[in-house]
């Protein structure tokens, strides 16, 4: 059997991203498999001239595995394809919205597809892992009315912002349409994907992300800007609209005029300075903050100085609106620190009885004095508990439960 997998996740920027990381853990473990069956696998990528931009080279290739390649042409965020020809660019986007927008797709007896837009072939058996919807369900802050350039009179960037619109729904429809098989990351994914495009349910099979703590452990150090010197809350993410750190931000006020003596440490690449906090919203709730002295942005930290944030802060905060899986929470569980979060999407699903759920700023107060005023031996047992409940959300799993879909 020839098993298609495409692999240019690890071309974009999805490299340094979720589905990147997905791309990389299950197509480690997919191979593999093919390698111990004797299956062919054909991996699909786009062209490079470096060898520093082979895709491979991020993979562990067992040996003995049988594999072949099949370029897919310029990779639009390259400059060679930013230079190139304006037929080269037309070709790119007819391929995009294409029955068939995979080149020699037909050669795969079934097609792995981790990234909607690249899109999902109809001339073969196909598995799409689709994430979840967020600019849907977040319209606003990710598409651009096209009716505001018009009240300008820029009819052309009307247009392009039209097409814009029109196109993410167009590529998310496609392959949704294409693909045999849909893997949900999460339930509340899947009820997305019923809802908003009316696939049917059987369609769809719901498989939970994985967790690797050992390759945060063992990764790559970068230490935080100021390491605190109280005890302290927890933020770890980008800071985007969906990330109500302001919330935490009033919380965390509210709980320094009480009295508790505390800091927060905010991480993240969003989070390199106080006036540096891209979200607005978040950095005036900083900056305003009449105890921003005890508020810490101490930027991207990884490695065993991620894993000591987690295991020594008080909790950690996760105020989001919205999550396809909650590969945070987890984290936090495995590595020994209690969790406060929003109730929604597929938090509720992932956090289980273990998270400890708000609905507002004023709630994650109440429940982080709670959390504060644990004895040591309830922090013990309940940290213990949510770890043993995270241990069951592994890569191995969640590409065994793929694996079980091709013929």
């Amino acid at each position: 059997m020839k098993i298609g997998i495409d692999i240019r996740p690890l071309q974009t920027g999805h490299k340094y991203r979720g589905i990147g990381e997905v791309t990389k853990q299950l197509t480690d473990r997919f191979i593999a498999m093919a390698a111990a069956n004797g299956d062919e696998v054909v991996f699909y990528e786009y062209d490079y001239d470096h060898k520093n931009d082979n895709p491979k080279t991020l993979l562990n290739m067992p040996k003995g595995l049988q594999y072949s390649v099949i370029p897919q042409g310029l990779n639009p965020e390259s400059k060679a394809y930013a230079s190139s020809s304006k037929s080269v660019k037309a070709k790119y986007r007819r391929n995009q919205t294409s029955h068939n927008p995979i080149d020699g797709s037909k050669e795969s007896d079934v097609f792995i597809q981790y990234a909607y837009e690249l899109g999902v072939p109809t001339n073969t058996k196909s598995i799409l892992i689709f994430h979840d919807l967020i600019p849907l369900v977040f319209w606003k802050d990710y598409f651009e009315s096209p009716l505001v350039p018009l009240s300008h009179f820029a009819a052309r960037t009307t247009l392009r912002t039209f097409f814009s619109n029109w196109l993410y729904k167009k590529l998310v429809r496609n392959s949704l349409r294409h693909a045999t098989k849909i893997i949900a990351i999460s339930q509340s994914t899947k009820s997305d994907i019923v809802k908003f495009f009316h696939v049917k349910s059987s369609k769809i099979k719901v498989v939970h992300e994985g967790v690797d703590i050992e390759a945060i452990e063992n990764s790559r150090e970068q230490k935080p800007t100021q390491l605190p010197t109280k005890p302290y809350l927890l933020f770890a993410g980008a800071g985007d609209q969906r990330r109500r750190v302001n919330d935490l931000v009033d919380a965390y006020n509210n709980l320094k005029a009480a009295g508790h003596d505390i800091q927060l440490v905010l991480a993240g690449e969003n989070f390199q300075s106080a006036e540096g906090i891209p979200n607005e919203n978040t950095r005036l709730a900083v900056q305003n903050s009449g105890y921003k002295e005890d508020i810490l942005c101490v930027g991207y930290v990884n490695g065993p100085a991620k894993a000591d944030l987690f295991k020594n802060a008080l909790a950690f905060v996760y105020p989001t609106l919205y999550e396809g899986f909650g590969i945070p929470v987890v984290e936090s569980f495995l590595l020994g620190c209690p969790i406060i979060t929003y109730r929604n999407s597929s938090i509720v699903e992932i956090g289980g009885e273990h998270a400890v759920f708000a609905r507002d700023w004023w709630e994650i107060k109440t429940k982080a004095e709670e959390i504060i005023g644990w004895s040591r031996s309830t922090r013990v047992r309940r940290t213990a508990a949510a770890k043993k409940y995270a241990e069951q959300f592994t890569w191995a799993s969640m590409a065994e439960s793929i694996w079980q879909e091709i013929p």
